[in-house]
């Protein structure tokens, strides 16, 4: 199932159920701003870039394609095409946790798909980000009482809001994830925390949330045209 949104730093293209999408969360289309929801799992994911900048993801649907197209600015839209020919070249996968396709333009930059979750129980997304230099830097640490980490984007903490294409401000989010916690097998959701301005975090550890391993995931922050990629890192207990 396919779905696309803005999220913190990328486009969200989401696995959600449904019809035709009204205001809810939608496919290929901005949440909270209606889509057409497509149900079913996509394959024969694509991500093209032109020399102008435009992004196109396309995907095959029950014996279709679709596709979503992503310009320099502004909203994106269903449908589509690019008006020049693709010039990125495959960059390595290792760039970015849970690549789909990573993708190098001639200007240097990075284009990454990534399919992900933001928390265990959470949908499914494949996400698309652009970017130079560096990916987003997530880091975990626990001591067998607190979780304590930090976001950073080029050196510089990541906290407070980022923004979407509809000019909304969404506050960022790390959201953490614990492996075997008592009584609950495979990853469970712990809770979501914002960073404080200097980009760190920390959590104390509930009896509830004693497991075996523990997982943070974000989606990378928006920064004038740059998409910063998802950040996930997952460490053992103390």
């Amino acid at each position: 199932m396919l779905s696309a949104r803005l999220i913190p730093g990328v486009l969200a293209l989401a696995a959600l159920a449904g019809g035709l999408g009204g205001s809810a969360r939608a496919s290929v289309g901005i949440e909270g701003e209606g889509g057409v929801a497509v149900v079913g799992r996509p394959s024969q994911i694509v991500l093209r870039v032109d020399a102008r900048g435009d992004a196109l993801v396309t995907w095959r649907q029950d014996g279709s394609v679709d596709s979503v197209l992503v310009p320099p600015t502004g909203e994106l839209s269903h449908g589509g095409s690019l008006r020049g020919p693709d010039v990125s070249r495959p960059a390595p996968l290792a760039l970015v946790p849970d690549a789909v396709s990573v993708r190098r333009t001639p200007d240097g930059r990075l284009w990454a798909l990534q399919e992900l979750q933001l928390g265990a129980q959470s949908q499914l997304e494949l996400d698309l980000s652009r970017w130079q230099g560096a990916p987003t830097k997530l880091t975990l640490s626990s001591d067998g009482t607190r979780l304590r980490g930090t976001l950073s984007f080029h050196g510089r903490p990541v906290s407070a809001h980022t923004f979407t294409l509809e000019g909304k401000k969404p506050r960022i989010y790390v959201f953490l994830d614990c492996f075997a916690c008592p009584g609950k097998p495979g990853w469970s959701p712990m809770l979501g925390v914002a960073p404080q301005p200097d980009g760190s975090f920390a959590v104390y550890l509930r009896p509830s949330w004693k497991g075996s391993r523990y997982r943070a995931t974000v989606a990378g922050p928006n920064s004038g045209s740059t998409f910063a990629p998802d950040a996930q890192t997952v460490i053992a207990s103390a």
